[in-house]
């Protein structure tokens, strides 16, 4: 079994025939299979086993962020590709409240003529 560190590039990963590993997976990563079988399990919470399979052509996207446990199927090696999303980053939402505010006070520039 091997880990492997979390990255914000996208990347290839393969898995030799029977071959299991973990995978950090960030939340909104799609994970998309392009040769062989995958069964995925999402990190470990409150004792629940769920499992998901990928097949060659699919695509899934991960829910939850941590340690995913990725398996190729016995018979062929597994290829897939993953997908990390773009950063987001977050307005402050005062922000636009504080620009309207500002237009808002300010003094009208009227002609009178």
């Amino acid at each position: 079994m091997t880990a492997t560190t979390p990255t914000s590039e996208p990347e290839w990963l393969a898995l030799g025939s029977g071959q299991t590993g973990l995978h950090w997976l960030g939340a909104r990563t799609t994970l998309v299979a392009l040769e062989g079988t995958l069964r995925l399990e999402p990190p470990s919470r409150w004792g629940a086993v769920v499992r998901y399979t990928l097949g060659a052509g699919h695509a899934h996207v991960v829910e939850t962020s941590g340690w995913w446990r990725l398996h190729a199927d016995a018979g062929i090696d597994a290829h897939l590709r993953i997908v990390v999303p773009p950063l987001r980053t977050h307005r402050r939402p005062w922000l636009g409240m504080w620009r309207w505010l500002a237009h808002w006070i300010q003094p009208r520039q009227t002609s009178h003529g």
